[in-house]
């Protein structure tokens, strides 16, 4: 589908729910109770159109493959299931879920709902452990799908779940805190102007690093040996990634690190940094380098180290 029909079908979408307000409130309503009704509905539904996909999630678990999800993919692909849906779309059976399952995919909180009702019922004892492979295979490829449509970023499932973190553990002080602290940080940097950003690299750490004398620790060990532009470009990506640093520019970080290592490590300057953080930001084939071959491989051993 060109960008223009999938703008086309959009619209059709929106005309659809403005005629038919009610049915769709009535489908979200379903999706929104507390039993699982609604999300076993559409997964009934994705079975009667795709009766291969039980097969293969059963093939996985009877071979102990839980990772790459390639061939359901291929199978969505090779079985046309957009297409099966656009045209159920356009000529609905009666009582057909359909329409507004399209419509709440698209335009609400369709991904997270059913998400969180996977997660819930994946908590029932009475539920055998194929069925909660098999749910966490479904929620696997939900995500996946929603970035590979456009639908959701990997920025918005990671807020995603931060969010879910915070009210799971109550850690609404935190958050609130820690917001303050990114907007004190933002305060900073345009008082500054040009000026040089002098904020002690500890207060860029985030309260969840439970041992923040240990990682400082690590990071001077790891930084006495590699830094170079490019490795700290990666100690910055790796941070955030952690969650341990709030978000920042490299010039704040740079010159944090110097406050903190300067006597010790030589911390090279800003100008090297961000050309190196620039390239590892940019995108090729629309993924982004730093999550690409070697440099994707850098990042995840520097995360393993800062985690021991």
């Amino acid at each position: 589908m060109g960008q223009q029909e999938f703008e086309s079908f959009k619209q059709n979408l929106r005309d659809w729910m403005d005629n038919h307000q009610d049915e769709y409130d009535l489908f979200e309503e379903e999706m929104n109770r507390k039993d699982s009704a609604g999300y076993q509905m559409i997964m009934s539904k994705a079975i009667s159109i795709l009766p291969q996909y039980e097969k293969i999630i059963k093939q996985r678990i009877n071979k102990g493959k839980y990772e790459d999800i390639t061939d359901i993919e291929t199978l969505f692909q090779k079985e046309n299931l957009a297409q099966s849906l656009i045209e159920e779309f356009n000529n609905p059976p009666r009582e057909s879920i359909v329409p507004s399952m399209l419509c709440w995919l698209y335009f609400g909180q369709s991904f997270e709902r059913m998400i969180e009702k996977g997660q819930e019922l994946k908590l029932n004892p009475e539920i055998s452990f194929f069925q909660k492979i098999f749910i966490s295979y479904t929620i696997k490829l939900m995500i996946k799908q929603s970035v590979k449509l456009g639908l959701r970023t990997k920025e918005d499932w990671k807020e995603y779940n931060k969010l879910k973190k915070v009210i799971e553990n109550n850690e609404e002080i935190n958050w609130a805190m820690e917001e303050e602290a990114i907007k004190n940080v933002a305060d900073e940097k345009k008082k500054a102007g040009r000026k040089k950003i002098d904020i002690p690299f500890p207060e860029l750490l985030m309260s969840a690093v439970s041992d923040k004398d240990g990682l400082i620790k690590r990071i001077e060990e790891h930084i006495t040996i590699k830094h170079t532009e490019l490795d700290l470009a990666y100690l910055k990506i790796a941070l955030e990634e952690l969650a341990y640093m709030f978000p920042c520019d490299v010039k704040l970080f740079r010159n944090s690190l110097e406050k903190q290592y300067g006597e010790k490590v030589h911390i090279i300057g800003e100008r090297g940094i961000q050309n190196a953080h620039k390239r590892l930001t940019s995108y090729i084939k629309n993924q982004l380098v730093k999550d690409t071959g070697e440099d994707r491989q850098n990042i995840e051993n520097l995360k393993k180290f800062l985690s021991l």
